[in-house]
């Protein structure tokens, strides 16, 4: 899906919304997250998938710079702050 060629190049806007679409789409719990990303392109710097807190923080930043962490929240993933 995304494909980078160095982790310091920064994700658009609109590669954000496909990933958050593609986790949408396809995982809705914590067992679904690791086997999604044990086959991922998308570089991961860190993975939390617990019952209570799933979520992800991306290598790659957003065009401004900040960190990119996604969030399984309500069952629904959506961009933290």
């Amino acid at each position: 899906m995304l494909r980078s060629p160095a982790p310091n190049v920064a994700l658009t806007e609109a590669q954000i919304d496909e990933l958050l679409l593609e986790l949408n789409t396809q995982i809705t719990g914590p067992e679904e997250l690791r086997a999604w990303a044990s086959h991922t392109t998308v570089a991961i710097d860190r993975l939390t998938a617990t019952p209570t807190l799933t979520y992800l923080r991306l290598v790659r930043r957003d065009p401004s710079g900040a960190s990119i962490v996604l969030m399984l929240l309500d069952g629904a993933w959506e961009r933290t702050l």
